[in-house]
């Protein structure tokens, strides 16, 4: 970083008042530029500066001067500008910073490509997904940053497009694995800007400057005035620089020597009197053509001539304009001197004026999206046939990916429906639009809106299924219980296959979250009164998932290739679950994962995931599980889905906990409890507990162990799942009366499923009680265990009677359970549950494979290495990696470049001998 004599950044000087932040701006700069030598090509360093401030204040200032600094270290600029605009324009200010490097976009993974192009409208395809846009914008600024570092300005955060500022704030998260350097400016407080929350940043936080400083910058904006003048300048502008320009100008115009000066409003407010006394002379031709400027911010002067030719205003009449200096064009796209003055200029208009404005704005301009939007701000009344040119406008916006500018777009085609059922129709597009670009309570808003309107099956359907979808994944307080009721009694009886759309969303919703189960009989009562003429699997899941005994048998025909719809698929998954069919719900969430994989729809493929990792886990996929769960939480985490993000760390947790990683499992358990219990899912509680209470036998701490057990009866399905741990917690802490009625409870509820599972937990919980003859009951656990897909419970019932054997001195037959559960844990990597067979096995006289520890036992692997490993060994490239786990290229590469040396090979090739040698190499 350049320096002067006194040891600050070159230019700091010239920024009067500002040399601290400069100086704090120059540390990050050189922090970024070196972290070039330390990263070894491998990123880090990056950096987030937030600049915040009043209007005015020097924002944008400061900014020029920190990117010219970082241009001298040799970083490249891009840079965009949020634009304070009603037009609904997704990823405007996206492709006016990437444009410049859209060529390098041919490097990134195909999907990756596909949906950075498609957002921008170049490249035709399926609706991108905006995770999938987010991560191509991401691997195209590490792409550049492989090369030469990167500094991106971000001005005027708040007026960003919010497409646009959720792939920023997405790579904001990002920064420190890459050497990028993000500047972005905003008025509101970093802390307030949804953004921006929680991402470390340094913040600098610009005031007035002081009255000495406020005194250097006058003279240097201002020409020769009188003294009175001078002070009464500096006291107005109250330390704000824009403020002393402007006041400056104005003042020496029209009061020359200080005489009648008018009484100053507040400093914003003298700013924008400051704006408009610079254009009050303007005659009303140029207040014609400046007023079209404000009303479409960037608009090109080809239309900005041709509308003012309709509203009577001739180019010429553009020439007071810009000598008027409050606009400037630059490659013939007009731009305001100040933001402020776009505003001023627009708010003081008249509302014919702006009536007009907009009619003749959108009679020009070539833009689809922008000539409709400005037509129906000129609209005052219903107007079916804009509205239905709204609704197109929509349409092409969600095709691209702009799924909240699309919402916009519709609920103003709503807002000019004539007629109510178009209404509705239109809010329920708007609604389910928010829903995928992140907006739950707009979403659950537009809603309520339409409700009322509604007015047939296939509206009213749409709405339940947004308001379910979005209470439930994001974590908000829930009202659609109620919507299902209504909607129940006001589809006619004819709507057969509508009615059962809604009682299966509804289904889900109990299984989900039923602390408020009313309305539970009355939706089986009414899924049984519907005779479709044919079985539906909507209506079959819906009846395993809330009356769940004696259902199994029809959820496995609903596998694929008979069921192929991924929703479907991950219902049937969980309504196997409650019918305690492992079997069949692994089935149907892997196929629904692998029929949603590489599709689009990333929120299902999170949801899938987070279930799926449990489901992996209770069948002997431990690694897998943990692999699973991380992802989903994360992509769940990306999409702000915190319901699924918190299910999924309760999959992981209960993953780490059979791995024996205690560490892991209780920050899993913390991440899992992250919003309010009333907004959890009820599985996601119980299998979080479960998770911790698994810890605590692990840790021979069983008090703890019961406590934490006894706590699952709000989901009845993990409760039944847990009950053998809580036969051992309960016994081993001197509970055995209270451990006998809940295995009595459970047995009863076994007769009614048809599950071996659940009867070797119940054969193995009588055992360990001891109530019976516990050689009989552990001969029958083990005799169950051959029809059980739950590897790890067959494998903890084997260690329990191998363990019985060996005390009642039966060490032969003791050594052949021993050593099948400790084949299960060595094979799934549920590692302390290896070293425990270990020992019973070293204790009945028999040396395990390996001692008891696989080589690599103790290496420890990141979620993210496991996956990346076993999808490299099986063959797939870096880019296909990123595209399936979204991860940047780049970044798989780097995690590879770490790995290997973890793994002891150099190469590619040896990863599939590596990956047997590791604890649960041998799980799928």
């Amino acid at each position: 970083m350049p320096r002067d004599g006194d040891g600050k950044p070159v230019g700091a000087k010239s920024l009067i008042g500002r040399t601290a932040e400069l100086s704090r701006l120059g540390e990050a700069i050189t922090s970024a530029a070196a972290a070039d030598a330390d990263a070894g090509g491998g990123g880090g360093g990056g950096v987030l500066v937030v600049i915040t401030g009043d209007a005015g204040i020097g924002k944008s200032a400061l900014a020029d001067r920190a990117a010219a600094l970082a241009r001298d270290e040799g970083f490249l600029e891009l840079r965009c500008t949020g634009i304070q605009s009603e037009t609904p324009s997704g990823f405007a200010a996206l492709h006016e910073l990437l444009h410049p490097v859209l060529d390098r976009a041919a490097s990134l993974p195909p999907r990756q490509r596909q949906a950075l192009l498609g957002a921008f409208g170049l490249e035709d395809g399926p609706a991108p997904e905006r995770l999938m846009i987010h991560l191509a914008v991401l691997g195209l600024l590490e792409e550049l940053a492989s090369d030469r570092k990167v500094v991106v300005v971000v001005e005027d955060l708040q007026w960003l497009d919010r497409s646009t500022a959720d792939a920023i704030a997405f790579v904001a998260r990002r920064l420190a694995a890459n050497r990028l350097l993000l500047l972005v400016t905003t008025r509101t407080p970093a802390d307030e800007v949804d953004a921006l929350r929680s991402i470390p940043a340094l913040q600098l936080d610009l005031g007035p400057l002081a009255d000495d400083e406020a005194a250097r910058l006058l003279d240097c904006v201002a020409g020769p005035m009188s003294r009175s003048l001078r002070e009464r300048v500096l006291r107005e502008a109250a330390g704000n620089p824009l403020a002393l320009a402007e006041l400056s100008r104005v003042v020496q115009d029209e009061f020359p020597n200080g005489s009648a000066l008018p009484v100053f409003l507040p400093t914003t407010r003298r700013l924008e009197q400051a704006f408009l006394d610079q254009v009050a002379g303007l005659r009303p031709e140029s207040r014609t053509l400046l007023l079209l400027a404000a009303a479409d911010q960037g608009l090109g002067v080809h239309d900005l001539f041709a509308a003012g030719r309709a509203l009577g205003s001739g180019p010429e009449a553009f020439d007071a304009v810009e000598r008027s200096g409050v606009v400037e064009v630059s490659q013939g796209v007009i731009r305001f001197r100040h933001p402020l003055m776009r505003s001023v200029v627009y708010g003081a208009a008249s509302t014919s004026e702006r009536r007009s404005t907009h009619r003749a704005l959108g009679g020009v301009i070539g833009d689809p999206v922008r000539s409709v939007w400005h037509r129906a701000a000129a609209a005052f009344a219903a107007d079916e046939e804009l509205a239905a040119e709204l609704e197109s406008a929509a349409a092409y916006a969600g095709g691209r990916g702009a799924q909240a500018e699309a919402s916009a777009l519709y609920e103003r085609a709503a807002a000019l429906s004539p007629d109510p059922g178009e209404r509705g129709r239109r809010l329920a597009a708007a609604a389910e639009n928010a829903r995928r670009a992140g907006l739950t309570r707009e979403a659950v808003r537009a809603v309520e809106e339409a409700l009322p309107l509604a007015d047939t099956a296939r509206v009213s359907v749409q709405l339940a299924s947004t308001e379910i979808v979005s209470t439930l994944m994001a974590g908000l307080p829930l009202r659609s219980e109620a919507t299902v009721t209504q909607l129940l009694h006001r589809l006619a009886s004819g709507d057969a296959e509508e009615r059962v759309v809604l009682l299966w969303a509804g289904a889900v919703q109990l299984a989900l979250r039923p602390q408020r189960s009313g309305n539970l009989q009355l939706l089986v009562d009414e899924l049984e009164s519907i005779d479709l003429g044919r079985p539906d699997p909507l209506q079959q899941i819906a009846l395993a998932l809330l009356d769940p005994p004696g259902r199994a048998a029809h959820l496995r025909k609903l596998l694929p290739p008979a069921v192929t719809d991924p929703r479907v698929l991950l219902t049937v998954g969980l309504a196997a679950e409650r019918t305690q069919d492992l079997g069949t719900a692994r089935a149907g969430l892997l196929a629904g994962y692998q029929h949603l994989r590489g599709t689009g729809g990333t929120a299902d493929e999170a949801h899938l995931l987070a279930w799926l990792a449990c489901s992996r886990v209770l069948t002997g996929g431990v690694l897998d599980g943990i692999a699973d769960g991380a992802l989903a939480e994360r992509m769940a985490a990306d999409l702000g889905l915190t319901s699924v993000a918190t299910a999924a760390a309760a999959s992981g947790a209960l993953a780490q906990a059979w791995r024996g990683d205690a560490t892991e499992a209780s920050r899993a358990v913390e991440r899992s409890m992250a919003q309010p219990v009333e907004l959890t899912w009820t599985s996601t509680v119980a299998r979080s507990n479960w998770a911790a209470g698994l810890i605590a036998l692990q840790q021979r701490r069983f008090r703890d162990a019961w406590t934490l057990l006894s706590d699952l009866s709000m989901d009845r399905t993990t409760m039944l799942w847990a009950v053998a741990d809580l036969a051992e917690a309960g016994v081993r802490s001197g509970k055995t009366s209270e451990v006998a009625e809940v295995v009595a409870g459970a047995e009863k509820e076994a007769a009614g499923f048809d599950s071996a599972h659940l009867c070797m937990l119940v054969h193995r919980s009588y055992a360990v009680l001891g109530t019976d003859d516990p050689g009989e009951r552990f001969a029958a656990a083990v005799a169950q265990a051959e029809e059980c897909p739950a590897a790890l419970e067959v494998g903890r019932t084997q260690l329990a009677y191998g363990e019985w054997l060996r005390r009642t001195r039966r060490i032969a037959a003791a050594r052949d359970q021993l050593a099948a559960a400790h084949h299960v844990f060595d094979r799934s990597g549920a590692r302390l549950w290896a070293e425990r067979a270990a020992a019973e096995l070293r204790a009945a006289g028999i040396t395990p494979p390996s001692g008891g520890r696989r080589p690599g036992s103790d290496v420890a692997f990141t979620p993210q290495e496991l996956q990346i490993m076993r999808l490299a060994a099986a063959g797939l490239t870096n880019k296909e990696i990123a595209d399936q786990i979204y991860l940047s290229h780049r970044t798989v590469a780097a995690h590879l470049y770490k790995v290997f040396p973890k793994l002891g090979i150099t190469s590619r090739g040896q990863l599939v001998e590596a990956l047997k040698r590791l604890p649960g190499g041998g799980s799928d």
